[in-house]
């Protein structure tokens, strides 16, 4: 008896794997898009399904319809503006979860991938990552796998498949996602951009959670400083750590417990000095968030983004929430001093009118005798001193909040050291504001960016010194430690690998636009029209067009390779069984069979060694057994002895 090396599993079992993993790849793909709940709820109903098929028990299909319908009406009433795209994946995810409660027929599986097909068209509008990428090319591979399973499932659900076939099928299959990345391609260069699409209402973008608005209360902050997602990337030369502050917003106003913003001019270039310092140029990748600001290094001179305003304090605003991911130019200059003289001094020395007795004690006995910048190094090291730590936790929550932390508590986040400071230049007599931003980063080496998490926000001062302008001050102890590059871990270089792939997505999503194909089609014609192309010979041109040939040539004979490789060896060996009996004059016909076709062979040696041969293969292939090492060895001495035949 011949043994069977070959599992066999029968069509159902593989169309019910197809659409568990389908369901699977859905619950992956959308998680942190859509509530949790929903994520549950259709893994709870996919192992309730799995359990019911399991004892053979099913729920009436009547039921399951009234409870579907139940479910549509349910989120029409409750549908809002707010969150569209996430409600309707909702939906989508229950009336999933309900299908695979049924009793699954060929429709209810094709029900089944349009669900998933339209999940993941929803996640699409939420999110253009490399990731969803990879999730919709999976899909569309599981995709043409299930419908050629469902196919064999339609006609006999009995039906068993060999391993041999199963792998077969699926190699067959991977190559359609395969060739639809190079066709995806090419639509995606010609078809036209525009800066307003159609269905931009619909978006709903995954917003981060910012620290920083018009009125940053005491302790705010405290929250984001935990946060480790990225608000921003800004491809740029490294530079020092000490140099690494993002400007965001001024705030000038401070009511006892929280800074807020008065207003803010824009920018006029009457009057002021020139800023001298280092200049810097940054391409920023900025993630939509609950606000306006737009971020660059330390004094940002120009940002290149349309609608953005430039306000005199040397921060730039757009004119709502940045609600999707942009991109900009900025040219900053690194310099702890903005030149800059101020007319509105009253305003960069107010205070609430219940100020703590004690707080205007202390900055009292802190003021020199020498004039204001010694009073300045006075409090700035009073607050850098050992007398103070930095924490996050058990932040001050009473009334008095500043008090507190200088006289009870002495520990606090940057907000509190800064509004320490600021309060008590201000009782000084010293003009001061509070700038809040993002401090340090982290550099990727790889692609050459700075990656800048929301737990690296942070609050300074600047103090306005006569005859030197507003001066940065950062009385955080121990800030720069806080906030420069983590080191070299393992875990951190794989991160930035993986971001450095998102990265370059970004790039090439992001900065892809209809003016960037009128320039490409632009300089084609322009291209085009130089006379004399096909006499231009110079040597570089030669060598280029070689190195083009010589590509084009290798990719040929890659891909030959490749093709070839994927024939399973019982192919290789047939083709070489029939290109022998061609060699030897017999050519057979794609409707023969092989029986039929040498039976037509009249050199009757030759008849009789090809008869061997076909008899061997079949008594192997038509039993679905495994073409062994021994076996291959023996059918290719068959095909050897057709030569002396």
């Amino acid at each position: 008896m011949i043994a069977v090396s070959f599992t066999q599993l029968k069509v159902s079992t593989i169309v019910n794997i197809s659409a568990y993993i389908t369901g699977m790849l859905c619950i992956v793909a959308v998680s942190g898009h859509i509530h949790f709940f929903y994520l549950l709820l259709l893994l709870a109903m996919m192992a309730l399904s799995a359990f019911l098929e399991f004892k053979k028990v099913f729920i009436p299909r009547w039921l399951l319809t009234v409870v579907s319908f139940a479910v549509v009406v349910y989120f029409l009433l409750h549908v809002g503006r707010q969150d569209l795209i996430a409600q309707v994946m909702e939906a989508l995810f229950v009336l999933m979860g309900i299908k695979f409660l049924e009793q699954k027929q060929v429709r209810d599986f094709m029900q089944i991938y349009a669900l998933a097909l339209f999940v993941l068209a929803g996640l699409g509008l939420l999110t253009l990552s490399m990731t969803f990428v990879l999730y919709l090319l999976v899909f569309f591979f599981l995709l043409s796998l299930s419908l050629v399973f469902l196919t064999f499932y339609s006609q006999d659900p009995q039906l068993e498949l060999t391993n041999h076939t199963i792998r077969k099928m699926i190699v067959k299959c991977l190559w359609i996602p395969l060739l639809a990345i190079p066709l995806s391609t090419v639509m995606f260069v010609i078809l036209p951009r525009t800066h307003y699409p159609i269905l931009t209402f619909l978006n709903r973008p995954d917003k981060a959670k910012t620290g920083f608005t018009d009125n940053v209360r005491l302790g705010q902050v405290s929250d984001i400083q935990e946060d480790e997602s990225i608000l921003f990337r800004a491809n740029m030369e490294r530079v020092d750590d000490d140099s690494l502050y993002w400007r965001g917003i001024t705030l000038d106003f401070f009511d006892g417990s929280s800074w807020k913003s008065t207003g803010r001019r824009i920018f006029s270039n009457t009057g002021g000095k020139s800023l001298k310092g280092r200049p810097v140029s940054q391409t920023i990748y900025l993630e939509p968030y609950q606000n306006s600001y737009v971020f660059a290094l330390d004094k940002p001179v120009f940002i290149d983004l349309r609608r953005t305003r430039k306000n005199e304090d040397l921060t730039f605003t757009m004119p709502g929430f940045i609600d999707r991911r942009i991109r900009y130019n900025a040219m900053s200059m690194i310099s702890r001093v903005i030149p800059e003289d101020i007319s509105n001094k009253q305003s960069y020395l107010q205070l609430p009118a219940d100020l703590s007795p004690r707080v205007i004690s202390l900055a009292a006995g802190l003021a020199a005798g020498g004039g204001k910048e010694g009073t300045l190094r006075n409090i700035y090291n009073h607050l850098h001193s050992s007398r103070y730590r930095y924490s996050l936790t058990g932040l001050p929550v009473t009334k008095n909040p500043l008090e507190y932390f200088l006289f009870e508590s002495r520990s606090g986040n940057c907000e509190y050291f800064a509004s320490a400071m600021a309060v008590m230049l201000r009782i000084n007599g010293i003009p001061s504001r509070i700038v809040g931003g993002y401090r340090g980063g982290y550099y990727n080496e790889i692609g050459r960016y700075y990656l800048v998490p929301q737990k690296n926000a942070h609050v300074w001062v600047e103090a306005h010194i006569t005859g030197q302008g507003w001066v940065r001050f950062d009385p955080t102890p121990a800030s720069s430690d806080l906030f420069a590059n983590p080191g070299k871990g393992i875990f951190l270089r794989l991160q930035l690998f993986f971001d450095t792939i998102n990265y370059y997505w970004y790039g090439i999503v992001l900065t892809y636009n209809l003016e960037r194909q009128v320039s490409i089609a632009r300089n084609l014609m322009a291209e085009l029209k130089k006379p004399s192309i096909a006499f231009s010979f110079k040597k570089w041109g030669a060598l280029r067009y070689f190195g083009l040939f010589v590509l084009a040539l290798a990719l040929i004979v890659i891909a030959k390779i490749i093709m070839d490789s994927l024939r399973s060896r019982e192919e290789r060996i047939m083709n070489d069984f029939l290109k022998r009996l061609k060699d030897a004059g017999y050519e057979k016909d794609r409707s023969q069979g092989l029986e039929e076709f040498l039976s037509g062979i009249a050199d009757e040696d030759l008849r009789r060694s090809a008869f061997k041969f076909v008899r061997k293969f079949e008594k192997i292939y038509y039993r679905d057994r495994r073409f062994t090492a021994d076996d291959l060895k023996k059918l290719k001495e068959l095909v050897k002895a057709l030569d002396s035949a």
